[in-house]
């Protein structure tokens, strides 16, 4: 395909945007009727991606329609268009088997809730992209996970979504219907599902629903009087141990009002612990958020929108913002991160 090749790749410099868009539609129509050679593949691949990158959403949505059920579609321009905006990415992470493992657990790591609900339908799905869904406790993602019986749900993935399930009926009797639920994780959500379940289970197990009953009962009492700073704990932890905890995702807890996961997340990410964190911000308001933020790496722009957020929430005084955002913009010139973590320690240990 040399000359081809030089020829495509000469097509794809065209500026205007209805011809990349018709040339992106054409190259991929190419790609669906017929395999390509192993040479021409990666280089069709990388043209799609690049004009992809110029289209308008409904030339990429198109693309990814077609695309999608093309088993030897061009790996490169398959996992673009996953990590693309929701309506582009649907159909290429619902139904191509071009995506990895590894593709699926970046996106759901890295992409929004509406990438995991897509990713948690997947036909034949593998325990390790579900642990991946399940580190991050949405239930919309997870009673899609629970309903995916071709979904592989590994000990750890069903005792998060058992967790969930306690406060999340429905979820409890979509996973308790699985094939391959672990009769003590019926055991645990048997007192919340209901009737038309419970009598499925009693059924299934030839238990007694009284001892059932029981046990039950004893595992939502103590779920309920966990500790919201447990929970957030373990969810951070875990994160830490899959080495997938960043910046982000504390800025994005922050903005969805989850304040203690904020709290848990930022600490982490500091080298602190979320008491001495609290103790921190206490102590010296905004100063402590501008270290915080230099300390875990979060970028100098994202400062006054964690600001604000933590205004609003009432833990930070209304100051003067400029000022503040000043003092800010001062600590992230003169601080590296290990210094404002050396800071932000000396500030908790005087506390």
């Amino acid at each position: 395909m040399g000359d081809a090749a030089i020829a495509l790749a000469g097509l794809a410099r065209l500026r205007d945007p209805a011809s990349q868009g018709r040339l992106a539609l054409g190259i991929t129509d190419l790609c669906v009727a017929a395999p390509l050679s192993k040479r021409a593949s990666p280089i069709a691949g990388e043209i799609l991606v690049r004009l992809a990158e110029k289209a308008e959403q409904a030339v990429r949505i198109a693309m990814a329609e077609a695309l999608a059920g093309c088993d030897w579609a061009p790996h490169g321009i398959i996992r673009f268009l996953a990590f693309d905006a929701p309506p582009v990415a649907r159909e290429v992470i619902l139904r191509s088997l071009c995506l990895t493992d590894a593709d699926l657990i970046e996106v759901s790591d890295s992409r929004s809730e509406d990438h995991r609900c897509f990713i948690a339908q997947r036909p034949g799905l593998s325990g390790a992209v579900s642990d991946a869904l399940c580190l991050h406790v949405e239930h919309s993602v997870l009673q899609l996970l629970a309903s995916n019986t071709t979904a592989t749900l590994t000990p750890k993935g069903f005792e998060q979504c058992a967790e969930t399930a306690l406060e999340h009926p429905q979820l409890g009797d979509a996973l308790c219907q699985r094939p391959d639920i672990p009769e003590r994780i019926a055991k645990k959500l048997f007192d919340s599902l209901s009737q038309a379940v419970r009598d499925q289970l009693s059924d299934r197990f030839e238990i007694d629903r009284s001892k059932l009953q029981a046990v039950a009962e004893f595992s939502s009492v103590t779920a309920r009087v966990e500790d919201e700073d447990e929970v957030a704990a373990r969810l951070i932890e875990k994160l830490q141990i899959a080495e997938t905890l960043n910046p982000g995702f504390a800025v994005k807890a922050l903005a969805e009002g989850k304040e203690i996961l904020f709290d848990h997340a930022l600490a982490a990410l500091c080298g602190l612990s979320a008491d001495d964190w609290r103790k921190v911000l206490g102590m010296s308001g905004a100063r402590a958020i501008a270290l915080a933020c230099r300390a875990a790496r979060i970028d100098r722009s994202i400062f006054p929108t964690v600001l604000r957020a933590m205004q609003h929430a009432g833990r930070v005084h209304h100051g003067i913002e400029e000022q503040a955002i000043a003092g800010a913009a001062r600590i992230f010139r003169d601080y590296t991160p290990g210094k404002a973590h050396d800071s932000l320690r000396r500030i908790a240990d005087s506390a």
